[in-house]
């Protein structure tokens, strides 16, 4: 089965302001600090946190009591122009649950002058017969990108009234 998850959460800056977020090589430092509920580490181990190629060794805390296996993600792309960023899983996580394919997205969708949209797909693909087994972790991988999303915002806001993070 294929699953894509596809969530929009306003936010109220600017596009290039959301996007500097997301392309820095501080951005994985970043989310630990915005998602400490969801995420123990976010370490780079290959290339300079923001660069294709970048691969990232995450460690979730459980979820509703169930352990999550140890992931590393890849940067796959990082567009600029379209604001777009995109990251495969390519080692435990969810593919040790059975997942063939994980990937995550963002893109910052322009809307006003200080406002922009952030678009997070989650794809997933699972085979037939695990596919009830590991829905139930799923919604973790979602929610972290809606809290990424979120945590962006309150950071940029704080960043511009000059409130120390």
């Amino acid at each position: 089965m294929k699953y894509e998850f596809i969530n929009e959460f306003q936010v109220d800056a600017c596009a290039d302001d959301v996007w500097a977020v997301y392309s820095s090589p501080n951005f994985p430092a970043l989310t630990v600090q915005l998602l400490p509920g969801i995420l123990k580490s976010k370490d780079i181990l290959e290339g300079d946190g923001s660069g294709v190629g970048t691969v990232l060794r995450v460690v979730l805390l459980p979820a509703h009591g169930l352990p999550l296996p140890v992931c590393k993600e890849k940067i796959v792309t990082l567009d600029h122009k379209k604001r777009l960023k995109e990251l495969q899983m390519i080692e435990g996580g969810y593919l040790e649950l059975g997942c063939t394919s994980s990937m995550l997205s963002f893109e910052i969708l322009d809307k006003e002058r200080n406002s922009c949209v952030v678009k997070t797909v989650t794809k997933y693909q699972v085979p037939d017969d695990l596919a009830d087994g590991i829905s139930g972790h799923l919604h973790t991988f979602l929610d972290a990108g809606i809290a990424i999303a979120r945590g962006v915002s309150k950071y940029i806001i704080h960043q511009k009234s000059g409130v120390a993070n």
